[in-house]
């Protein structure tokens, strides 16, 4: 009997040494970088499957589980060549849009090779066009094609930086009375404001902006996974991608005076004008008109 029950206890004892290994090797398997791709798993069989997302359409991005992102391109700003005064105006600008969000954006900053192709054939086509009318002008449109094909290299730097601000909504999963359609529905129209509110936001910093649509979002996506470049690493190795970051030490809106308040709102009444009415299209006429109100503007505004 005491060596039936020493027997088990051997079998027993084995049984545990041999689970806990197998535990072991399990988690270690779960620490294995390799694994981490999930473009390895069984379950993935298209390359749909692979990606974060599960649809485009209706101008956002859509996450899976209710969330949602609408993406919003925006212009650059030539900081480091606007004066002192300029700068704390742009500052104050930017700090009240941040003060004013009620929800997270993300700053997405894009680097990619510059494809002109839609840009030559566009231009190919009207010198077929100017050729037909000129005939005189065709070794001079021809050599003026080929200059302009390899301009990216005449200027050593065929890269480009797309700047794109990232607007979610996840708020959705919450709202457990509605069906799902209701609730996508409700998401676009959600999304979709917020989107506005942080254009509307950029143009008291002259900042142009462009929500991007449908077309647009598969050209972004497609062009994250696609890109010709390798050189990120170069970034933050340089320390690059912490130079444009705020660290909101210094509140220009306080420090203003009276004086310098004003320029501000003349500041930006300037730029709410050129960016919302004289760069749409509109009739030279009136055009004309708003010129003449910006230039008006200026003359009152120290800030040149």
């Amino acid at each position: 009997m005491q060596i039936f029950i020493m027997i088990i206890t051997v079998i027993l004892f084995v049984g545990a040494i041999i689970f806990a290994i197998f535990k072991v090797i399990k988690t270690l398997q779960k620490t294995d970088p390799n694994k981490v791709d999930t473009s390895i798993s069984d379950d993935i069989t298209i390359a749909q499957d692979f990606l974060p997302f599960d649809d485009i359409k209706d101008n956002v991005i859509d996450l899976g589980g209710h969330n949602y992102r609408a993406i919003i391109e925006c212009s650059s700003t030539n900081y480091n060549l606007k004066t002192d005064k300029e700068k704390d105006i742009i500052e104050a600008s930017f700090q009240r849009f941040l003060n004013s969000l009620t929800f997270p954006i993300t700053l997405f900053i894009q680097t990619r090779i510059m494809d002109n192709t839609k840009i030559l054939n566009q231009l190919e086509e009207d010198i077929k066009t100017v050729i037909v009318q000129y005939p005189n002008i065709e070794e001079y449109a021809n050599n003026y094609y080929q200059e302009m094909s390899n301009l990216q290299y005449y200027m050593q730097n065929n890269k480009q930086k797309k700047k794109y601000i990232i607007v979610p909504y996840n708020e959705a999963i919450n709202m457990t009375n509605l069906t799902d359609e209701e609730k996508y529905e409700y998401s676009l129209g959600e999304i979709r404001e917020r989107a506005l509110i942080v254009a509307d936001g950029l143009v008291s910093v002259g900042v142009k902006t462009n929500i991007l649509n449908t077309s647009e979002l598969i050209e972004l996506i497609y062009s994250s996974y696609h890109k010709d470049n390798y050189s990120n690493y170069e970034n933050i190795v340089s320390g690059e991608q912490l130079t444009l970051i705020v660290t909101g030490e210094k509140n220009p809106e306080q420090m203003m005076s009276n004086d310098e308040r004003i320029d501000w709102i003349l500041h930006e009444a300037q730029e709410r004008i050129k960016n919302e009415i004289i760069d749409k299209p509109i009739s030279p006429k009136i055009r004309e008109e708003y010129e003449d109100i910006v230039k008006k503007l200026k003359e009152l505004n120290i800030v040149q």
